[in-house]
C-alpha cells in the first residue's frame, strides 16, 4: 500500500502506553471526570482533560479488525451530553472505517479474506489542545486481507468544546470563501508545484462536503480543516495511492476574511492558550 504525502501536519502525539491505553494528555483540565469512552479505560487514564485512547475492537462481519487505533477523548466536561457528542466526533474516523470496508469488501474480497480481517491502526496528530478548541487528525493505515494497494485518508477533526459538537468548513470559513475558495487557495503555502503535477484543478466547495468518491458508501470531505498554534492547515487527503495526500497552510495573520471572525478570534486565543 502506498501514500505520497506532501507537507507535513505538526503536533505529534507522545504517548504513553500501558497495557491496552496509549494515553497523552494535551490540554488543560477541565472539570468532572469520565471513564475512557468507546475505548479501554483503567487506573492509568486520566479523568480529565484532552487524552488519546486506544481502541482494539474486532469488527468479524465487515472483517475489520483494529490494532491499537488511536483516538481523541476529551474527559471530565460537565455537561455528558456535550462529552459524549465530542467522543462521538473524535471516534467518527474509526467508525467511517468500519462502515466503508464493510461496505466495500464484495464477493471477491472475501474469498481473498478467507475470514480473516483487514488490520486498521490510526495515528493521532494534535494541533491545539483546549481547552476551548481542540483540533487533531487522524491517519488512518491499513494492512488489507485482500489484494489491494489503495490507501484511507488522513481525517482532521475539530471540535468547539464549549459548543460540543464539530466545527465543519461551513462553521469556519466564512460564506464568500465557500462559494469560492479561491481566496483561501491563494493563502495557502504548501506543495503547490506538485498539486498542478496532479493535475487535480481548483479547490472547490464539493471538496469541504462528504462525497462518495465513486465508492459504494459516504466518504470524508476531501479537504478538511486543521488548526495547530501557527494557524490553518489545509489537509487534502482522499482514497487512493499517487496525488492522495497534500498539507497546505497559512498564519492566522492571513485568515481575515477567511475564517469567520469569531471563530478567528476563538482560534487565536487558543493558540495562544498555555
Amino acid at each position: 500500500m502506498r501514500t505520497v504525502v506532501r507537507g507535513v501536519v505538526p503536533g505529534v502525539v507522545r504517548g504513553v502506553v500501558r497495557g491496552a491505553v496509549a494515553v497523552a494528555v494535551v490540554g488543560t483540565a477541565l472539570a468532572g471526570c469520565s471513564s475512557g469512552g468507546g475505548g479501554k479505560s483503567g487506573p492509568d487514564t486520566p479523568a480529565k482533560g484532552t487524552i488519546v485512547l486506544q481502541d482494539s475492537s474486532d469488527h468479524p462481519q465487515q472483517l475489520v479488525k483494529f490494532k491499537d487505533a488511536e483516538y481523541v477523548k476529551i474527559a471530565g466536561l460537565a455537561d455528558k451530553a456535550a462529552e459524549q457528542r465530542i467522543g462521538q466526533a473524535f471516534h467518527a474516523p474509526l467508525d467511517w472505517t468500519v462502515k466503508w470496508l464493510g461496505a466495500t469488501l464484495d464477493g471477491d474480497r472475501r474469498k481473498q479474506c478467507q475470514g480473516k480481517s483487514s488490520i486498521v491502526q490510526t495515528k493521532v496528530r494534535f494541533g491545539l489542545g483546549g481547552p476551548d478548541i481542540v483540533s487533531a487528525t487522524n491517519a488512518i493505515v491499513m494492512i488489507p486481507c485482500y489484494e489491494s494497494e489503495e490507501a484511507l485518508p488522513t481525517i482532521p477533526v475539530t471540535v468547539d468544546v464549549k459548543a460540543g459538537k464539530a466545527l465543519t468548513a461551513q462553521d469556519v470559513l466564512t460564506d464568500t470563501v465557500l462559494k469560492d475558495p479561491k481566496p483561501l487557495w491563494d493563502a495557502l503555502s504548501g506543495p503547490k508545484d506538485d498539486w498542478k503535477q496532479c493535475e487535480l484543478g481548483d479547490i472547490s466547495t464539493k471538496d469541504f462536503l462528504p462525497g462518495k468518491q465513486g465508492g459504494p458508501a459516504e466518504t470524508p470531505p476531501n479537504a478538511g480543516l486543521f488548526f495547530d498554534r501557527k494557524g490553518l492547515n489545509l489537509v487534502w487527503s482522499t482514497i487512493g495511492t499517487d496525488c492522495s495526500t497534500f498539507t497546505f497552510s497559512a498564519p492566522y495573520d492571513k485568515l481575515k476574511d477567511i475564517v469567520k471572525p469569531d471563530v478567528l478570534s476563538r482560534l487565536r486565543a487558543a493558540a495562544d492558550a498555555k
